[in-house]
């Protein structure tokens, strides 16, 4: 598992948990998972990568999973809070999120589009 700088601090607060593999079985996987990285890093969000592929990670990589129910797809974001773990998408809606920011919190509501300030704000520094 490889955490954020920050995430020392994060104490019981929510973050994401970037669940990810090692060794991507294409280069487009390798690339969403390098933006995913960098989005999370740049937007100051307290997060988390757990490599699905490394044997201590087995059990967490199966409960994922199964609140996903999609097994082997990576990479997948969710939000941790408290223990309980919440599925927020794979890397085309995350990306979708991304880039639905710039509406007004009105209009997104109004339409029912999920921003990525909207889903991530209890996982920002």
């Amino acid at each position: 598992r490889r955490s954020c700088p920050s995430s020392a601090s994060c104490g019981a607060m929510a973050k994401v948990i970037a669940l990810i593999t090692s060794t991507p079985s294409s280069e487009i996987i390798k690339v969403n998972q390098r933006k995913l990285e960098g989005v999370l890093k740049a937007k100051g969000v307290r997060y988390e990568e757990v490599d699905g592929l490394q044997p201590e990670n087995k059990e967490l990589r199966s409960k994922l999973f199964d609140t996903s129910n999609l097994r082997g797809k990576y990479p997948q974001i969710f939000i941790e809070d408290n223990g309980e773990y919440e599925f927020v998408g794979d890397y085309d809606a995350f990306e979708g999120m991304v880039e639905c920011d710039n509406l007004s919190e009105t209009s997104a509501d109004m339409h029912g589009v999920k921003t990525f300030s909207s889903v991530f704000a209890k996982c920002m520094n």
